[in-house]
């Protein structure tokens, strides 16, 4: 297991991809994403207002947005995108 912390935006996509094509729980949520209920709330609530997540009305669950569904699109392809010159080492930086 890594001991690198992870950034904010690294908790919003695992939290977000948990959430991909599922309803989940605030627990569940928590195990999964390897986080303590205390940071799943606090993160919830900032994607919330952010709209990236509603929660259910009629249950305790918390669902993806179409803006959140979006926004998880385009961290996955950065994502990638980094992965991928970081493991061919292909990346030149050029001061101009």
């Amino acid at each position: 297991m890594s001991t690198r912390k992870r950034g904010f935006i690294e908790i919003v996509g695992d939290i977000l991809n948990t959430l991909n094509n599922n309803s989940l729980k605030k627990s569940h949520i928590a195990s999964n994403c390897n986080l303590d209920p205390r940071a799943v709330t606090k993160y919830l609530n900032l994607i919330i207002k952010m709209k990236l997540v509603k929660k259910s009305k009629d249950s305790p669950h918390f669902k993806l947005t179409t803006k959140g569904s979006s926004f998880l699109t385009q961290y996955n392809n950065l994502a990638v995108l980094l992965e991928n010159g970081i493991d061919n080492k292909n990346i030149i930086y050029e001061s101009q």
